[in-house]
């Protein structure tokens, strides 16, 4: 079922929408599939027969979307209200024909044209025990204003629960920006494929607990090749050999470090043996390794010259490519916490270019690439990088607002262009492949939002390429997926707030042996639920 984890944008809905329309499921059947599957959730969720429920239903398909909802509830022995937000002689076919069913049904039915029936729309709120919402879809057009915005604002306030039709109304379908002001639900059901908007916050934030339903479209239209950003989901690792030995689940050099920066080394370092890899050497300024040495003493360390500053100096070039040639060295982790002093700068971008092996970059290794990207673009062996969004902007030129508004564009669009895998990182982090695929990962947490906590990822990321994902994209996004599901584990210990980059750490080998033992689990826990 490849359809089953994908997610589209606006405009490939849409384009779903007009293919199964020319293979006869029109826009009538869909709008009754759409209705009926939020019925499915109120009535699984909430119960129906004697409670009392309010629709909230703009002028458009979304709306009508709603009444066929409002009209199944009715139906099934519900008491519902009906508010129509603007005037329906807005509708259009198919909600124009709904509109005019639900008029001769007989049940509360109030147009809302002007504020001042907010008052009774506000006792209709205190009243119900469930409001359901589909005052904008996914065609939302600018900010949510004047009246609408009232009414949102009304429904938010009530706290009751509140169950959206396919998106938040005033969530931007591609990107899960709030327009304004958007309604935040309890339930949200969604249509066809999971919106961008529905997965990343703050959209997910305003959808509550998020559903799909596949309606009457076509599975091979849902999961067609055009449509290339999906969920990033569990890929079994390969079995630990047992007659293996440490060579054999990866050997990482970890590049990083400088007087006054001992986290960055330590946790890229040591992560990789915590989430399964098999040797793990640093390279570290000569100054910082007793420290370190001190902290971790399953890591082989490398002192290296250093500059005035505590940096690496760039009489290390030679030592560091003699250490990945004879050690047999698998994967290089290059650039954090090695500082912005220009010698260590220039030390990386040079290294860069003539590694020879996988190579991730991260921390200042990112700002030291991003004087010369051509430096990446040209390399033969394949290349990770994870910056945040100030470091993504920086590599690529790419203006913060424009990240903002079309993030999966960006980051495909910069994939493609440096040869490279990224790792947008954030609250559900974007992975992206040189071949224009795009992963949204859904575990982690904002505990995680610390210092650090990157540099685990990057030794994480280094652990599956060597336990063997050889696939460096696979490698890379079930890093990210197990980075963030270490951190998940960490907060169930000890809440949001007290997790750490060790916390993180030492929840590691937990978060792979639910991925070796127990993948469903992930699947049930960060999916969209089924209706």
């Amino acid at each position: 079922m490849s359809w089953r984890f994908k997610i589209c944008s606006v405009e490939e809905m849409k384009w779903i929408d007009e293919e199964a329309s020319k293979r006869g499921v029109d826009h009538l059947l869909l709008m009754e599939d759409a209705g009926t599957a939020v019925f499915n959730l109120v009535h699984r969720v909430f119960g129906v027969y004697g409670r009392r429920f309010l629709v909230v239903a703009g002028t458009g398909n979304n709306g009508g979307d709603a009444l066929v909802a409002a009209r199944r509830i009715y139906s099934y022995g519900g008491f519902v209200e009906v508010y129509i937000v603007g005037e329906p002689d807005r509708y259009r076919e198919p909600a124009r024909r709904n509109y005019e069913i639900i008029s001769k049904l007989g049940l509360p039915l109030k147009i809302l044209r002007s504020e001042e029936g907010l008052g009774d729309l506000e006792k209709s709120i205190s009243l119900s025990d469930v409001i359901i919402v589909g005052l904008i879809g996914i065609g939302l057009k600018g900010e949510v204003k004047g009246l609408v915005r009232l009414v949102v604002e009304a429904i938010n306030k009530s706290g009751k629960p509140v169950v959206s039709v396919d998106i938040a109304s005033g969530i931007d379908g591609n990107n899960g920006l709030v327009r304004g002001v958007a309604v935040k639900s309890t339930y949200t059901v969604t249509f066809g494929l999971p919106k961008i908007g529905n997965v990343l916050y703050p959209g997910y934030y305003y959808c509550g607990k998020l559903y799909v339903s596949r309606l009457s479209y076509p599975p091979d239209l849902l999961g067609c090749d055009r449509i290339r950003v999906e969920f990033n989901t569990p890929l079994k690792p390969p079995e630990r050999l047992k007659w293996g030995h440490k060579g054999s689940f990866g050997k990482l050099l970890v590049v990083a470090g400088a007087r006054y920066y001992y986290g960055a080394p330590y946790y890229s370092s040591y992560s990789f043996l915590k989430a399964g890899g098999g040797y793990s050497r640093l390279a570290a300024p000569k100054s910082v390794i007793p420290v370190l040495a001190s902290r971790c003493s399953e890591v082989v360390y490398h002192p290296m010259d250093e500059t005035t500053e505590g940096s690496l100096s760039m009489g290390n070039y030679e030592s560091i490519l003699r250490i990945i040639d004879e050690h047999g060295v698998d994967i290089v982790v290059l650039g954090p916490g090695t500082s912005l002093n220009e010698e260590t700068q220039e030390l990386i971008r040079k290294l860069a270019g003539a590694i020879n092996k996988p190579l991730l970059i991260d921390g200042d290794g990112l700002t030291a690439i991003s004087k010369d990207p051509s430096i990446i673009k040209e390399r033969k062996a394949g290349t990770i990088l994870t910056p945040h969004p100030l470091e993504f902007t920086r590599l690529t030129g790419v203006d913060l607002s424009d990240l903002r508004e079309d993030p999966v564009g960006s980051i495909r669009r910069a994939s493609q262009d440096l040869n490279s895998y990224i790792v947008l990182k954030g609250a559900h982090s974007l992975i992206a492949y040189p071949d224009g695929r795009v992963y949204v990962n859904m575990t982690g947490n904002p505990g995680m939002a610390k210092a650090g906590m990157g540099d685990v990822l990057n030794g994480v990321i280094a652990a599956m390429y060597g336990v063997g994902f050889r696939d460096l994209g696979e490698a890379t996004r079930m890093g990210v997926l197990i980075h963030g599901l270490a951190g998940d584990l960490a907060a169930e210990e000890v809440g949001e707030d007290g997790v750490t980059p060790e916390t993180v750490m030492e929840n590691l080998p937990r978060a792979v042996k639910i991925l070796r033992e127990n993948p469903e689990y992930i699947l049930e826990k960060y999916l969209p639920g089924e209706i």
